[in-house]
């Protein structure tokens, strides 16, 4: 949208030491247009009750006059980039221009480099309520807190409302012609806000991408190095189940063997698994158990089963021992007539109660 504005010039005036005293309008209510970070338009809008607010107006004084823009000037580096001072608080002059009173100590800039407007950076708080303003304009957000930071000398100032009166020509009204070069507003990631020549925010737009560029790269490159690790990890957890599984499948072979050498069953080193295991079943079962076309998994089944049924039918019989001998794992004895014990079978034993009887 074109805005004009016509004013009288306020004559600046040069101190008998070169100073560059002014009183130029400085901003103006209304809806400004930004360009966010993807280089898209948004229309902000500053209204009345925020440009005039008291503690707004108030933060003006005393800021440092800056060549360009330097960024967020702070006590730390105002030293390398203070060429002035705005003395006095912001005032409202008519119903929509803010003016302040303007000292510039070094007028090299404006001497030499050309730079005869002012650009105002500032800090603000955006409430995201889009709307109309009372002009008619849509804005898509309004700007709230608005407290100023510094206001840099620069060779063109947004529509032609902060501008240094050094001369008749330096306060004509703009016209659509002059337009065709407005600034836009650019907002650094700091919130820091200003005026710019489009080529600035042009270039501005192509660093940020620049910058999202290298950022990508380097996620990428996070994410190819946590892949990395990540496989490492796996490599290292497949070596240990690897290690773990030939140590159980040894084991199971020692077991087997060890279950095939007990019931007598011949092998070699190269005998596999299931064949140990259909030896051990026909040696518990005999030959005549069929295993024939049955699952591995049926054959060890059998095997289980055979292995605890000969279990168990070993210590049927070592209880049985014990039953008739009365001690655990020993042979029955009898008192021989000398005193000694005799080991004697079962069957002895049956026979000498016989015996005894026959001599009764």
């Amino acid at each position: 949208m074109v805005m004009r504005f016509d004013r009288v010039a306020f004559k600046a005036t040069r101190t008998d030491e070169g100073y560059i005293k002014d009183t130029p309008v400085l901003t103006r209510t209304g809806v400004f247009v930004y360009l966010d970070g993807q280089g898209r338009e948004r229309r902000e809008y500053r209204p009345p009750d925020e440009v005039f607010n008291a503690d707004s107006l108030a933060s003006l004084k005393g800021v440092p006059v800056t060549d360009t823009h330097p960024g967020k000037v702070s006590a730390r580096n105002v030293k390398q980039h203070m060429i002035g001072t705005v003395l006095s608080e912001g005032r409202q002059d008519g119903d929509r221009d803010m003016v302040g009173d303007v000292v510039i100590y070094d007028a090299s800039p404006i001497d030499e480099g050309g730079k005869k407007e002012l650009s105002l950076g500032y800090e603000l708080e955006l409430d995201e309520t889009p709307g109309v303003s009372p002009d008619g304009e849509r804005y898509d957000a309004v700007q709230r807190r608005i407290r100023y930071n510094h206001l840099a000398v620069v060779k063109r100032g947004r529509a032609g409302n902060a501008r240094l009166n050094l001369d008749a020509a330096d306060a004509v009204t703009k016209t659509e012609e002059d337009n065709d070069m407005s600034m836009v507003k650019i907002r650094l990631d700091s919130g820091l806000s200003y005026d710019a020549a489009p080529e600035v925010a042009n270039e501005l737009e192509r660093l940020r991408a620049d910058a999202a560029e290298l950022r990508q790269k380097v996620d990428v490159e996070a994410a190819r190095a946590d892949t990395e690790k990540a496989r490492a990890d796996k490599a290292e957890a497949d070596i240990k189940k690897a290690r773990e599984d030939a140590h159980a499948a040894a084991l199971a072979r020692v077991k087997l063997e060890a279950a095939a050498t007990a019931h007598k069953v011949e092998f070699k080193a190269d005998t596999t698994d299931r064949a140990l295991r259909e030896g051990v079943i026909k040696a518990i079962r005999g030959d005549g158990f069929d295993l024939t076309g049955k699952s591995d998994g049926y054959v060890e089944a059998a095997f289980d089963l055979a292995v605890a049924d000969s279990a168990g039918r070993q210590d049927a019989a070592a209880s049985q021992r014990q039953t008739v001998s009365g001690q655990p794992g020993q042979p029955t004895t009898q008192m021989n007539q000398d005193g000694g014990n005799q080991p004697k079978s079962a069957a002895q034993a049956r026979a000498a109660m016989i015996a005894a009887r026959n001599k009764e």
